[in-house]
């Protein structure tokens, strides 16, 4: 593939989003990143002024991923879709609306749009570990790989009272309608997953407060200022550079077309987020010793050798280096924000 190709990205101002897009920039492709408003877009290409040449990055307005035609105008003379927009967080009122429509439908568009326009060849999705989990095998003797999928369906989702629940049957129901529509007749575009978990590395999106930071980024930040080291909110992560590389991989190469990606590089728990924390001078007297509740709990196993397969000599970032870089960028981030 030429690197003069246009890449849309949904979301493109986001967390993964933000990673996605300078991943494509890197590799020197064009860029149309979605944004809700001018207003992100200018701050993203303000924060990222040398991240790109003149005419290498555009933006398009979609304020709502999710109504019919979002995409229509933003996918136009697009080669490459990468769509990573959709909802991460767990402040759900209203299952359906919070969560389940905006993740299937936000979906459904981008790709019914890829459908419509005649220059799209490929398709990346940012879809989850939570799509691949089973909440009823989460123990030691279970081995998730890239061939599982969560047996949760619409209808259990929209009954149940566990926003984690909820938010795993999302990226679900989205992923198994992206690979529903690849298969559809009229799709003359080849689609691949990414599916990561906790997603580490520095949080390189316009930050306006720590309280908006995003959720993964979040649980990183949690050991921080806290009485006692908390438990993980999930014991397996992946550094976001490699998720952004993934996304690059899967969608410009051969090899990584009409692929699932399982994208998990380490296990971990608190107290070793904690310890690296505990490491920065600015930190040390800000976090917690060792906590019982924080230690590791025997749990599942993950299998992500597809992409060590697929593509050869990738190597993970490691737990320690992405926890390190994590901290680093929030530290900065606090320092501008005081």
């Amino acid at each position: 593939m030429s690197a003069s190709q246009l890449v849309l990205v949904s979301g493109a101002s986001g967390f993964v989003g933000t990673a996605v897009t300078l991943a494509y920039l890197e590799a020197g492709y064009r860029v149309r990143g979605t944004v809700r408003s001018q207003d992100k877009a200018d701050a993203w290409a303000k924060k990222h002024a040398n991240a790109f040449k003149d005419g290498q990055l555009e933006w398009a307005i979609v304020k709502d991923i999710a109504a019919p035609g979002a995409f229509d105008e933003a996918i136009k003379g697009v080669d490459i879709v990468a769509h990573t927009a959709s909802p991460f967080h767990f402040d759900v009122k209203d299952n359906e609306k919070d969560m389940l429509i905006p993740a299937l439908e936000g979906t459904r568009q981008c790709l019914r749009a890829a459908q419509k326009e005649p220059s799209v060849k490929r398709v990346v999705l940012t879809t989850s570990f939570a799509a691949v989990m089973d909440f009823d095998r989460l123990g030691p003797d279970t081995t998730f790989s890239h061939k599982d999928w969560n047996p949760a369906t619409y209808e259990t989702a929209k009954k149940s009272d566990n926003p984690s629940y909820v938010y795993c049957a999302s990226k679900k129901i989205a992923e198994e309608e992206a690979w529903r529509i690849a298969k559809e007749p009229e799709t003359k575009w080849s689609l691949s997953t990414v599916a990561p978990p906790m997603v580490f590395g520095p949080p390189l999106q316009v930050i306006n407060s720590l309280d908006s930071i995003n959720t993964s980024s979040g649980a990183v930040w949690a050991v921080v200022d806290s009485k006692e080291v908390p438990p993980a909110s999930f014991p397996v992560g992946t550094d976001s550079r490699d998720i952004a590389k993934l996304h690059v991989l899967a969608s410009t190469t051969d090899e990584g077309k009409d692929q699932r990606f399982l994208a998990i590089a380490f296990h971990y728990d608190n107290n070793q987020v904690a310890e690296i924390a505990r490491s920065f001078p600015e930190l040390k007297d800000r976090v917690p010793g060792p906590s019982d509740g924080a230690a590791a709990q025997p749990h599942f196993k993950t299998d992500s050798s597809l992409v060590e397969k697929t593509f050869a000599g990738w190597k993970w970032t490691s737990f320690e280096q992405s926890t390190k870089d994590t901290l680093a960028e929030i530290l900065k981030v606090e320092k501008q924000l005081k």
